[in-house]
């Protein structure tokens, strides 16, 4: 296996929308509440005000958050676009947590038999083995299989941290729908340090089968995660 090195990391501005659009899907702030002041939740995240400014004005331009002014700015009642991690289950045991990924091996494999259909058996897929971080602190394993059919090459320096936008920007596919199915596993034999999970020892599971909007299986994916530190959280709401 390769040295794990970090994926591609999202721009600061964008990084930052995603982390308060999840905080806001995990009931941090409500509907019609006013976040703190641009001054104070700058302070917080670490960031200057102007990159701030950039990740609002984001969310506003996707119907996530309204800015009055004079007043401050409040979360929508009804929020707008998909996030890119809107479909990102994890979360750390004290908040949400911005994810990240380290690559630790990409390879082209031949299509395992018993796989959903992202390609016929014998055909080639990618596979690609992750470590996931939420805010900088290691919490799972991820294993990804897509179809090599529309990319016959690929390193591990194209990949970002997130797969689903790797998907729109260099594959032309969009993930419409996801199905995961949540047990306990055994982590794999290629766990290791900085994860807390050992080759054998116990731990969450999920996997995932996405399709895309033409219900096509676009990928499959195996996650193991360190039930110590994260968790698996879906909401819903009416």
């Amino acid at each position: 296996m390769n040295a794990a090195h970090p994926a591609k990391p999202l721009p600061v501005y964008l990084q930052i929308a995603e982390l308060l659009a999840r905080q806001i899907k995990a009931g941090y702030w409500h509907g019609g509440e006013r976040l703190p002041t641009e001054a104070e939740l700058a302070l917080s995240l670490s960031v200057a005000v102007g990159t701030l400014r950039k990740s609002l004005a984001l969310l506003e331009e996707q119907g996530v958050l309204q800015r009055i002014q004079g007043s401050g700015t409040y979360v929508r009642q009804v929020q707008g676009k998909q996030q890119i991690y809107e479909l990102f289950r994890l979360e750390l045991v004290d908040g949400p947590g911005l994810p990240t990924a380290h690559i630790l091996d990409v390879s082209k494999q031949a299509c395992p038999d018993g796989f959903p259909a992202i390609a016929s058996v014998g055909e080639f897929c990618w596979r690609v083995r992750r470590l996931r971080f939420l805010s900088q602190q290691p919490v799972a394993l991820e294993e990804i299989w897509f179809s090599a059919k529309a990319c016959l090459d690929l390193s591990a320096n194209e990949l970002g941290d997130s797969m689903y936008l790797f998907y729109q920007q260099r594959l032309g596919v969009w993930i419409a729908r996801v199905e995961d199915q949540i047990s306990a596993a055994v982590a794999p034999d290629w766990a290791a340090q900085p994860i807390g999970l050992l080759p054998g020892d116990c731990a969450g599971y999920v996997e995932r089968v996405s399709w895309t909007s033409g219900n096509q299986v676009a990928e499959f994916s195996k996650t193991w995660f360190d039930p110590a530190v994260c968790r698996y959280s879906s909401r819903l709401s009416q």
